[in-house]
């Protein structure tokens, strides 16, 4: 015959089981040893290099780069505000500055996240706003290419100065704070005339769902010369303001 039934007792049975269940978890210990030694060569790299791309961590830990995102969620790291978002780095490794900023050569780290997040902590923290060229200093970045997008964030507010854009915070009392700040050596706004008050008024009622600055606008197509300080001066005055 070609093959035959061996019987086992129960005492080689047991024998059996053992040596299988030592097999198998010895394997599991071992490899547990492994990926614990890559991980901590991994480390060491990492804070030797400071800053990694997701490729270069995939070939260090030898896995995928989904993988390398959970290992990197888990550490706690986080991403390049510029270069497209390209590099990592880890909180034992920053020592971010007094703006929450942190610079490897010319890669950028904030603790606030992203570049949108990051400009929007900056311009809320500062105690007179920013302009473009002012946050272009503080993130080494040209401010000027990204700005636009803000347009439309409710998050921020910009008014021009000497024909130079000036971000504010969007809370009405944080902006008013910052604008005082920032005019400090010339008046805020005047209040305005009895003409334009009308104007104003007028354009309220027809639009009262308008935003402030979507109500400068529409005005400033027939009359010049009118602010968004001075409408925001008016409603108050008149005990209309809304954090609209």
């Amino acid at each position: 015959m070609l093959f035959q039934l061996v019987v086992l007792d129960n005492s080689s049975f047991v024998v059996i089981y053992v040596l299988t269940y030592f097999i198998y978890y010895d394997k599991i210990r071992i490899a547990d040893m492994v990926k614990k030694e890559l991980l901590d060569k991994a480390m060491r790299h990492f804070i030797s290099a400071q800053v990694m791309t997701l490729s270069q961590l995939g070939v260090l830990l030898s896995c995928s780069q989904r993988s390398v995102q959970r290992y990197l969620s888990k550490w706690g790291g986080f991403r390049s505000y510029n270069h497209n978002g390209k590099y990592f780095s880890l909180p034992a490794i920053a020592h971010f500055d007094s703006f929450g900023i942190w610079k490897y050569n010319d890669i950028g780290f904030s603790r606030f996240g992203n570049l949108k997040e990051t400009v929007v902590h900056l311009v809320a923290r500062s105690p007179d706003g920013l302009t473009a060229s002012e946050l272009g200093e503080v993130l080494s970045v040209n401010a000027h290419s990204f700005m636009s997008q803000f347009r439309v964030d409710l998050r921020l507010k910009r008014e021009k100065c000497d024909g130079v854009l000036v971000y504010f915070c969007s809370d009405h009392d944080i902006r008013i704070a910052q604008k005082r700040k920032r005019f400090t050596d010339q008046p805020l706004s005047t209040f305005p005339s009895n003409t334009q008050a009308v104007t104003i008024l007028v354009s309220l009622l027809k639009n009262p769902k308008a935003t402030i600055e979507e109500l400068v606008k529409t005005i400033n197509k027939e009359q010049n010369g009118i602010s968004i300080t001075m409408v925001e001066r008016l409603l108050e005055h008149h005990g209309l303001f809304k954090k609209r």
